[in-house]
């Protein structure tokens, strides 16, 4: 993989941020729903974001291994 700068690596963090976010609100909606279709969708929508945040992190923890832990 290339390097990654300093501001790409603070946008891969405000990504992780919003969709850690993003997770907690939709299961948080989900158990304030009465209806049980729209609760499973935001059980749903939760598990999507929370699978992106794992998927960036995960990018994340290969490129610090890839790059020795530095950012250029």
């Amino acid at each position: 993989m290339r390097n990654v700068s300093t501001k790409e690596l603070n946008y891969i963090n405000d990504l992780l941020s919003w969709e850690l976010l993003a997770a907690k609100k939709c299961n948080q909606y989900a158990y304030q729903e009465n209806n049980s279709g729209y609760e499973q969708i935001f059980f749903d929508a939760s598990r999507v974001h929370q699978q992106n945040y794992i998927n960036l992190l995960s990018y994340l923890n290969q490129l610090n291994a890839e790059q020795g832990g530095q950012a250029h």
